[in-house]
């Protein structure tokens, strides 16, 4: 029986699923240095607790298809997890679109009516905004578990997560699937990485650490009080006049009635314990899953880092390499969506977002691009559907067919025209007519172009300096796969000789 003194940490409880053919570790708390035994598919480990009562096991793979029991004992305790099972263990992070829960889908209920999963399970990891040097938890944090995957539970399921599950199971129905959930709505990238990544750059200190202190030191608590009652004011006297306006134009779209009333304000002022933080949510959140194994990660975020576009590709680049040696895995596969496309942002704010999301993939080993970005909702950040973007997703993680949506990847000039070779893709498909805009010297010139196989031709090119195709906010996609997965935004230089 489980007791206050042996504690397995909460991922590792009923119904959880680890990645097959894989080594794992297994985390919990005991009596200090005490002896741990776990037994786990013929295996029986031991290890023995540290000083703080911590301890940790490794565990060697164990083949797919297997259902097993863990059981941990320490001194006359035992604590037995039951419907143990090895499958695909994708890890979903990021801010509110995929955070944007299933429930919230436009086509949630009439989903409802045809869930029928076989091994699919989800985990969602607390929203642990801040804690204590002593790791205090909040009294009302929900307690995790994992859930099967079914019309009652999939409500509180990731919308992207759904959608991607069902893919995979429509590909491979006996795999088992398992979704580790751990995101934030609002946050930017520096919430999630480790005090090195932004102490190690100027740029980032300059544009993340100082703002912070700024906004805190030398602030009282009646400070920030009042600071969150303007806000908080603010807040309400905007959701007054959207309800005013909704009820006067009922036919109108959220999206279209926040282009006339605006959007609700963000961020909130900042405070010590803001979950907004620099380096937050990678202690309160990540390294609560740190000694659990995945398959992949799954990155969806971006949209709040758009006052702050440059700096971009030096968070991803950061978070990446120090999640992967925090999980103790350098070759870690991550899928990173690009932004869809929304219109109410400062000018290529999205597009350069885009472009760093693009660069990571091309130059960062195992990083995979998913381009979603014929997907949006012109005025409303929180689209409500995610069946374009979490299909596309399931797609790609199933292995059915290309690991990255469409990218150029090489130029050529030929005679007086550019061509652009395209990878991920053996046939282009245009829908509508293409256009790319070229610079020659400081003007921009918009001009058609063709596709053929799996090349972009550009006519007339022979003084062009830079190219750019979709490089907007609300880009409206024209180059497609044969899959239907659409050519990525770009800005790329034209090299001569």
């Amino acid at each position: 029986m489980a007791t206050e003194v042996l504690e397995l940490d909460p991922l590792y409880s009923n119904n959880m699923v680890i990645p097959a053919n894989k080594a794992f570790k297994i985390s919990g708390t005991a009596a200090s240095n005490t002896d741990v035994y776990a037994e786990i598919d013929n295996q029986v480990l031991r290890t023995t607790s540290d000083a703080n009562g911590s301890w940790l096991i490794e565990v060697a793979p164990i083949e797919s298809m297997v259902e097993t029991t863990l059981k941990v004992q320490s001194l006359d305790e035992e604590i037995v997890v039951n419907n143990v099972k090895t499958g695909q263990v994708i890890l979903l992070t990021g801010q509110s679109n995929i955070e944007y829960e299933f429930q919230n889908d436009c086509e949630y209920q009439e989903q409802l009516k045809s869930i029928n999963f076989k091994d699919a399970y989800y985990y969602n990891v607390p929203k642990l905004e801040y804690h204590d040097e002593n790791q205090t938890l909040p009294v009302d944090l929900p307690i995790p578990a994992w859930k099967s995957v079914k019309d009652t539970t999939a409500g509180s399921l990731s919308a992207v997560g759904y959608w991607m599950l069902k893919r995979l199971k429509q590909i491979y129905p006996d795999q088992v699937v398992g979704i580790i959930d751990c995101y934030k709505g609002g946050t930017s990238a520096s919430s999630w990485v480790p005090e090195d990544v932004l102490q190690s750059d100027d740029e980032l200190v300059a544009t993340f650490i100082k703002p912070f202190h700024e906004a805190i030191d030398g602030k009282t608590t009646d400070d920030f009080k009042k600071e969150f009652a303007a806000y908080n004011a603010e807040v309400d006297d905007h959701n007054t006049k959207l309800s005013a306006f909704t009820k006067k134009y009922p036919e109108v779209s959220l999206s279209d009635a926040k282009d006339k009333v605006g959007h609700t304000p963000w961020p909130p002022p900042m405070t010590p314990t803001s979950f907004l933080r620099p380096n937050g949510l990678y202690h309160t959140m990540i390294e609560k899953v740190k000694n659990y194994p995945f398959n992949e990660v799954v990155w969806y975020q971006g949209e709040n880092d758009a006052p702050n576009p440059k700096v971009y590709e030096k968070l991803l680049r950061g978070l990446i390499i120090s999640w992967r040696k925090l999980f103790n895995n350098t070759s870690l596969p991550f899928y990173i969506v690009q932004l869809p496309g929304y219109f109410d942002e400062p000018k290529d704010a999205w597009p350069m977002i885009r472009q760093s999301q693009l660069h990571a993939s091309q130059t960062i080993n195992d990083v995979h691009l998913v381009s979603i970005s014929d997907t949006g909702d012109m005025h409303n950040i929180h689209p409500e559907s995610k069946r374009i973007a979490g299909t596309r997703l399931g797609e790609i993680l199933s292995g059915i067919q290309y690991r990255d949506t469409p990218t150029v990847y090489k130029q050529e000039i030929v005679n007086n025209g550019l061509l652009l070779f395209v990878k991920n893709a053996s046939t282009l498909n245009s829908r509508g007519n293409v256009y790319i805009s070229i610079r020659n010297n400081q003007e921009w010139i918009k001009q058609e172009v063709y596709t053929q196989g799996n090349t972009v031709m550009i006519p007339n090119a022979e003084h062009a300096i830079e190219i750019r195709y979709e490089y907007k906010n609300f880009p409206k996609c024209t180059i497609f796969n044969e899959y239907g997965a659409p050519l990525s935004p770009f800005e790329m230089k034209v090299g001569r000789d």
